[in-house]
């Protein structure tokens, strides 16, 4: 039953990516073309990413209208944790790079960027499987949901960032995707970290490189974060959130009775991945 369940965040992810990709005008996703790229495909993938989404609510209809903890599942799947959060998320950037205009860099914050993060990653890839794994284990204080909670948006918040920072400088060969953050405008951590430690003049000369479909623009901006030398920032930043997190771990003890376990194996998972 915890396969079933988890095969429903498996639909769950694959709505979100068939649409993430369209939006994005994506090429490649896991090493294959795009969904909508396939010639057989195209617009379709609009209709296809509804059938994902909703064969969720027909996997729990099936497999767990019987369970006392039904309809926490469905509320957790529809509401709190996925589908509107992601939405939200997905909305606030779009906002920040709108179709046909340029970015609008007025809002490449850094509270913007952890909105995005905490909405459209963190609350549907980290929250929610574990969550739903809570209930089914008859874990229903809302206290160890919180906690829970905030520990693995914390997660999720590394992964985006880890994300951010592969779209760039990963190699496609093993990320299974061709990077376009820079090239889409994209508000990604590594933007926002350029922007809070360049001049005036500096930041202008990103802004005029940033978001365009163009090979030398590209290169223009890529140059401009090894001359920042973002790389290094990254792993000292990637290293400061593992042991907050870490931090967050430790204190469970004294606050629930959650498994430290459940938190750790995903961090380890993620820490100094490469994909």
């Amino acid at each position: 039953m915890a396969r079933v369940l988890a095969w429903t965040v498996e639909f769950l992810q694959a709505f979100f990516l068939v649409v993430d990709d369209l939006i994005d005008e994506s090429i490649t996703r896991r090493g294959q073309p795009c969904w909508y790229k396939l010639e057989h495909v195209g617009l379709i993938s609009c209709n296809d990413a509804i059938l994902l989404d909703q064969e969720n609510y027909h996997i729990l209809k099936l497999f767990f209208s019987d369970k006392p903890y039904y309809q926490k599942l469905v509320d957790l799947m529809h509401e709190v944790s996925c589908t509107r959060y992601t939405a939200i998320g997905q909305s606030m950037d779009m906002a920040s790079n709108p179709p046909n205009k340029r970015p609008q860099f007025h809002v490449f914050t850094q509270l913007r960027y952890d909105s995005i993060v905490k909405y459209k990653t963190a609350f549907y890839s980290f929250v929610l499987p574990v969550r739903l794994a809570l209930y089914m284990s008859s874990f229903n204080s809302e206290e160890d949901h919180k906690i829970a909670e905030e520990i693995l948006l914390k997660i999720g918040h590394l992964f985006q960032v880890q994300d951010d920072y592969l779209d760039c400088f990963g190699d496609p060969a093993i990320i299974g995707k061709i990077g376009t953050d820079i090239e889409e405008g994209k508000c990604s951590w590594l933007i926002v970290t350029a922007f809070q430690m360049c001049d005036k003049q500096q930041r202008e000369f990103i802004e005029t490189n940033y978001g365009i479909k163009d090979g030398d623009c590209v290169r223009r901006v890529k140059e401009f974060y090894n001359k920042l030398n973002l790389k290094d920032v990254f792993h000292k930043e990637e290293e400061k959130q593992y042991k907050e997190i870490n931090v967050l771990i430790d204190n469970l003890k004294a606050k629930s009775q959650l498994s430290p376990k459940i938190f750790t194996e995903f961090l380890n998972r993620i820490y100094k991945r490469k994909k």
